[in-house]
């Protein structure tokens, strides 16, 4: 073997073997019978969870190799919200499918032209021969299998329903908010018409439950110089200087209770100084400071008024509905909605802490599928069904070309199938068993089956009403090829010259 062949075989067998250390950590999160993984951080902090791109996120990755796929996952999560564990263990699977093709003597630039044939190949079946139109009511099974073997499985009923809700009121779902409050359990979680804050007036403020409110994207606070500026200025003019400020913001103060009607509560993107504060209480009005840009947002559209940019175009007030509420020492502000408002947020409540983190992090995936699916309209049964119905179609293209291609297709066949494989693995059962069972319908021209994690066997996924958007699965697709061939490119490791 000459010296540059055994520098890309080594190349590709250390990111081989770093991509799979990666599966590895995940693969046995996935499907309805996952099981979690306990992430444990230098300070001892414990993070329990089955969600891919929690535990991706979480992890401490050195390898660049490794980190390809953890930056894959981060992608397939931006774009579809659920999905990251099939399309890392899908990657890990063409990666090692794509050794045996090596063995063979198959270049990498082969494999990975026969690899993107595949993908698109298979993707576009899928579209047009495996995805079908969602019916109004498969909304809420979308999310019942979104949210299926999570933490939230306990009210798979009500957390279905209150995801289809929410985004149907906010039409997708970015403008749905998720708050967690511990106390009760799952089915007392419920569905508000506004933002949930976890924030306090900045001094004791008697506020009446339906008053005005003002956005402002802007501090009210003395401006400081710049680190490490000198200035030479003596005490009588240092004096004038500080008068000048608090007259300044004084005035702003006086625009502010001008705009209100002296009565409501001012929201601020920055501080406010505290005698501000004081003479904004003392006219009947109450101030909340420091509110990131997220609640900024949320506030302006659930409100229906803009976020003023400075103290001067505060002009725009909206009459509100509050109410405070304490859950384990935070004080909590809600602030209600207009009717016409699009803002909602989503009310989480259980037992623990850790409890409603996970909970959060089903709700967060079930809320974007259902999304997705009420944007594009376009589902495909669940389970790994549509993995083995592009396999099969791809296997009876492959045995039409012949040569290299045709081995290249055929193990990215056999490696779609690790999904299904995956799922009834996880569930205690024999993958073998299980796959060739789903082939055996596919070869009848039923596309829909699915393992049967609960009995064993194979099931009707159609029947089960498992739906899963085709998008997610047809992204997931994608992303594993698009990782995959990136890293059988790679024929050399070099160390970077230090960035000065």
């Amino acid at each position: 073997m000459s010296e540059s062949k055994e520098q890309r075989s080594t190349a590709q067998k250390l990111n081989i073997r770093a991509a799979k250390t990666i599966v590895e950590t995940c693969k046995s999160t996935l499907g309805p019978m996952g099981m979690d993984k306990m992430m444990v951080d230098g300070a001892g902090n414990v993070i329990v969870t089955n969600d891919g791109a929690t535990i991706l996120r979480e992890l401490d990755v050195a390898h660049p190799g490794a980190k390809m796929m953890v930056e894959i996952a981060k992608t397939q999560e931006a774009l579809c919200y659920d999905g990251t564990t099939s399309t890392v263990v899908l990657a890990g699977q063409l990666l090692a499918n794509s050794e045996n093709l090596f063995q063979k003597g198959l270049h990498p630039n082969v494999v990975c032209k026969g690899y993107h044939e595949a993908a698109q190949m298979a993707t576009t079946y899928l579209e047009e021969k495996i995805a079908f139109d969602a019916a109004e009511e498969t909304l809420k099974s979308v999310a019942k299998t979104a949210i299926t073997g999570k933490t939230l499985e306990t009210a798979t009923d009500i957390v279905s329903q209150l995801c289809v809700d929410a985004v149907i009121r906010a039409g997708d779902a970015d403008k749905v908010r998720v708050v967690s409050l511990p106390g009760g359990s799952l089915e007392d979680s419920y569905l508000f018409n506004g933002v949930i804050m976890s924030k306090d007036f900045v001094l004791e403020y008697d506020h009446d439950e339906d008053t005005s409110a003002l956005l402002i994207n802007t501090g009210l606070e003395m401006e400081k110089s710049e680190d490490n500026v000198q200035v030479q200025i003596d005490a009588a003019s240092y004096s004038k200087f500080k008068q000048a400020g608090k007259d300044d913001l004084l005035t702003k103060a006086k625009k502010i209770v001008s705009a209100m009607g002296g009565r409501g509560v001012v929201f601020v993107r920055d501080g406010v100084h505290d005698n501000v504060c004081a003479f904004l209480k003392k006219n009947g009005i109450g101030v909340v400071r420091r509110l990131p840009e997220s609640a900024m947002r949320a506030l302006s559209s659930a409100l229906g008024i803009p976020i003023s940019q400075t103290v001067d175009d505060a002009e725009s007030s909206a009459h509100v509905k509050l109410l405070k509420q304490r859950h384990n020492d935070v004080e909590y502000l809600f602030v209600a909605g207009s009717i016409e408002s699009e803002q909602s947020t989503l009310v989480l409540r259980g037992a623990t802490q850790s409890t409603l983190d996970e909970v959060e992090r089903g709700f967060d995936d079930a809320l974007g599928v259902v999304s997705i699916v009420k944007d594009t309209n376009r589902v495909v049964c669940g389970g790994g069904s549509s993995y083995v119905a592009m396999a099969a179609h791809l296997r009876n293209h492959a045995a039409t070309i012949g040569g290299r291609a045709q081995m290249a297709i055929e193990a990215f066949a056999d490696a779609l199938e690790i999904i299904p494989a995956t799922v009834a693995e996880n569930a205690g059962f024999d993958p073998l068993d299980i796959v060739l069972a789903m082939r055996n319908k596919v070869q009848n021209d039923s596309l829909n089956y699915g393992p049967d994690v609960n009995d064993g066997g194979i099931i009707d996924m159609k029947d089960e009403e498992v739906f899963e958007p085709s998008m997610l699965i047809r992204q997931a697709v994608l992303s594993a090829t698009e990782v995959t061939t990136a890293i059988l490119r790679i024929d050399d490791i070099v160390s970077r010259r230090p960035v000065e």
